[in-house]
């Protein structure tokens, strides 16, 4: 890192050899960073980092964003949302669901061939057998970075 007076903003620039799954993530990382959502918390509107959101829930027709600490409401739909941060580690849980892989800190089986995802805010979060396959893989392509 060094200091630039003559920059008017941040800039970051990632250099590689090889553009592997752990420079694709750092990458999309670092485009989250700065972005957010409109959400909203009693009658107050807050900007929600994306990098701070754990997951995503649908209930009742009403889209739920959770943070370490917070839940906030957003006017988006679970669909839109799913198009919009499937490129920064975020993946369908359930119908209902879409999970921050980047919070993820572990996973234990249940019945079913389902799978309960762990948070590392403590919060457990159950994956369908029909998402089963996107979570590995996301899981898989983590480890290998």
């Amino acid at each position: 890192m060094r200091h630039r007076q003559d920059l008017e903003s941040p800039e970051v620039t990632l250099e590689y050899n090889e553009l592997t799954e752990s420079v694709r993530r750092v990458a999309d990382y670092v485009r989250t960073v700065d972005k957010s959502l409109v959400c909203k918390k009693d009658r107050d509107e807050y900007s929600v980092f994306v990098s701070d959101i754990f997951y995503v829930e649908s209930v009742d027709k009403k889209t739920f964003v959770y943070c370490k600490d917070d839940v906030y409401q957003t006017k988006f739909k679970l669909i839109e949302l799913e198009k919009m941060l499937q490129s920064v580690g975020f993946v369908r849980a359930s119908k209902s669901v879409l999970l921050n892989v980047e919070t993820l800190s572990g996973v234990r089986n249940l019945a079913n061939s389902k799978l309960e995802a762990i948070l590392t805010n403590g919060e457990k979060v159950c994956v369908n057998r029909k998402y089963l396959k996107d979570i590995r893989e996301v899981l898989i392509r983590r480890n290998e970075g």
